[in-house]
């Protein structure tokens, strides 16, 4: 019996086969390989902003006021509105007087007294402070309470925020390229459960803090794809316990703000 050897046209054709079948196989396992890569990172990015949110929401809800009868534009909440937070420079400023270790860490000189914070969002390349800003992200600064700072200043030396080559921002999550905040006043201006029309972009009664605080967060593209329409935003809403106290610097936040609001301080300390 004789056998049947291949043909040269058989070979090639094949090889080809083979070929094709190696390329549509390499080529799957690039693209689900990417996007796994791009999945993780994405993950990773939701996590530390989540963390970083977190971090915020325990900052404002550890809001100091003093409790002497009186308002004070020195611990009042401030926004500095910039925009919608599409990206680092339409993005807002908050600020505010707090006490505990959210944001400043457990290891900060000023997480046992009270101190203000500022938090924003900074672009790579930022040249506003004392050293450059390596990675857009979130940011945040923190300076000593007005009654903790140097009294006797023969240098005519500015201790607030106002001195950007004091205090210089700390990172608190990189791939954070927007936010946003807006403020609901009063509880009076609420029309209805879940609407969301009475926020408020601005905020000017220096002297005293919102009823409740809307914070959204936008997180880069792995990809690095348009912003607009390839990140998803993290939003919160958070009502500020010592709201009341703030209005008339007397009332005290009831028991049960005052249990969601730990770290809030009368005079001297006390609880």
């Amino acid at each position: 019996m004789t056998r049947r050897a291949f043909t040269m046209i058989e070979l090639l054709l094949a090889v080809m086969l083979v070929g094709v079948l190696t390329t549509i196989c390499v080529f799957t396992f690039n693209s689900v390989s990417r996007g796994w890569q791009i999945s993780t990172d994405y993950m990773d990015k939701m996590q530390r902003t989540d963390f970083a949110l977190n971090q915020v929401i325990s900052g404002l809800r550890s809001m100091y006021y003093p409790h002497d009868g009186s308002q004070d534009d020195r611990y009042g909440f401030t926004l500095t509105n910039n925009g919608d937070g599409d990206d680092p420079d339409s993005s807002d400023v908050i600020e505010w007087s707090k006490t505990g270790s959210a944001i400043v860490g457990n290891k900060s000189s000023v997480a046992d007294t009270v101190h203000r914070v500022q938090v924003m969002v900074l672009e790579e390349g930022n040249s506003d402070y004392r050293s450059e800003v390596e990675v857009t992200g979130l940011y945040a600064r923190q300076c000593p309470d007005v009654a903790l700072r140097p009294k006797d200043n023969p240098d005519d030396i500015d201790y607030s925020f106002a001195n950007d080559e004091m205090y210089q921002p700390v990172l608190i999550a990189d791939g954070v390229v927007g936010f946003n905040c807006r403020v609901l006043k009063t509880a009076d201006e609420i029309k209805a459960e879940n609407d969301d029309r009475a926020f408020e972009d601005e905020f000017a009664e220096s002297n005293a803090v919102p009823y409740k605080v809307e914070l959204t967060f936008r997180i880069s593209d792995p990809e690095g794809r348009s912003y607009r329409t390839n990140t998803a935003p993290l939003m919160r809403i958070i009502r500020i316990p010592i709201h009341e106290q703030s209005l008339d610097g007397s009332t005290p936040p009831s028991a049960s703000d005052s249990a969601g609001g730990r770290g809030v301080r009368g005079p001297g300390g006390r609880r």
